[in-house]
């Protein structure tokens, strides 16, 4: 098969043997696979494993079935939660199944799905109506990240929230926001494509950070947020996030900073403010993502800016690094 594998100082499009399904797994021919910030940054600082495929955000149809997977039909579509789990470790009791050492999580610690077949465990597989495009579950990964996030935030009903950072898993948020019945979504970012996806996709106010700070626009709309949800890493963001939270309020930590960040301790005891980190999701809310798509409750084809073939990954890896304008990219192997 044709994958596109990790090299030193990048990626290049490799011929790969076909994967062999375990007893109990499957193989699934990728439909769409999105393009993560975290494997483009992964490859741009040279943390990548030589030979390694990466792609974590994907759907297709069952191409072939071990001894033990007999419940799965040839062609049946699915998307396919990349975390495994062994569901009774600490790991896994905290709903952290991506630190579990049982199982494999593709595309991370497995081969993934910059390719043109993924061998994946029967336990990872969401079923898909027949009718439905298998493209559509690929956007389940990121709108799960989002749905833990939000969880963890706990909105509550009409109280303002905060997005700082509108890549990919930003405007997933807002989505996530939105469908928890959160009140003012503000959202704040650099790329003007973005900003304007963002206003599309609900966010009631979007400031540039460049132009209006987050917290002069919070002191002159007298707006203090129960929740606030960083996204971006950006030097000082979660600390400028978590300044404008509310007494009791709740600031979420998504992205995976670069550097370490300060917060005023002061500020979070003297306001009783939760500060939590959230990475990835559970099984549960991977199966809830899929649920809202396939109910139509979120449009996740509104934030693909561009579709690519296999051959053109290496060089779309590059070019997400600075993405100006560029949302979310799918590879159609």
């Amino acid at each position: 098969m044709r994958a596109v594998v990790c090299v030193p100082g990048g990626t290049e499009l490799a011929e790969l043997p076909d994967p062999v399904p375990a007893p109990d797994g499957v193989v699934v021919a990728v439909d769409a696979c999105g393009l993560c910030g975290s494997d483009v940054h992964m490859v741009e600082h040279g943390r990548a494993v030589p030979g390694h495929v990466l792609g974590h955000e994907f759907a297709g149809r069952i191409a072939e079935r071990g001894r033990d997977a007999g419940r799965w039909r040839i062609g049946q579509p699915v998307a396919v939660n990349p975390l495994g789990g062994c569901g009774t470790c600490r790991s896994c009791r905290h709903q952290l199944p991506f630190r579990c050492q049982a199982l494999p999580n593709l595309g991370l610690t497995a081969p993934g799905a910059y390719a043109e077949y993924v061998a994946v465990p029967q336990a990872q597989l969401v079923a898909l109506p027949d009718e439905v495009e298998p493209e559509l579950g690929a956007h389940a990964e990121p709108l799960a990240v989002a749905l833990r996030a939000v969880r963890l935030g706990r909105p509550e009903p009409g109280a303002p929230a905060v997005v700082y950072g509108v890549g990919s898993i930003g405007l997933n948020v807002i989505l996530a926001l939105r469908l928890a019945g959160a009140g003012t979504v503000v959202a704040v970012g650099r790329s003007a494509g973005r900003r304007a996806a963002a206003e599309a996709l609900g966010a009631d106010v979007v400031l540039d950070s460049r132009v209006t700070s987050l917290a002069r626009y919070a002191a002159e709309h007298g707006l203090a947020f129960g929740s606030g949800y960083e996204c971006s890493a950006a030097a000082g963001a979660l600390a400028e996030t978590v300044a404008v939270l509310a007494p009791g309020g709740v600031g979420v930590q998504v992205a995976l900073n670069s550097e370490p960040e300060s917060l005023d301790a002061r500020g979070l005891v003297g306001r009783g403010l939760t500060v939590v980190g959230s990475c990835a999701f559970d099984a549960d809310d991977y199966q809830q993502a899929v649920a809202h798509l396939l109910a139509g409750r979120v449009d996740g084809a509104a934030l693909v800016s561009e579709r690519v073939s296999l051959a053109e990954v290496p060089e779309t890896l590059v070019r997400l690094r600075r993405p100006g304008d560029l949302v979310r990219v799918l590879v159609r192997p």
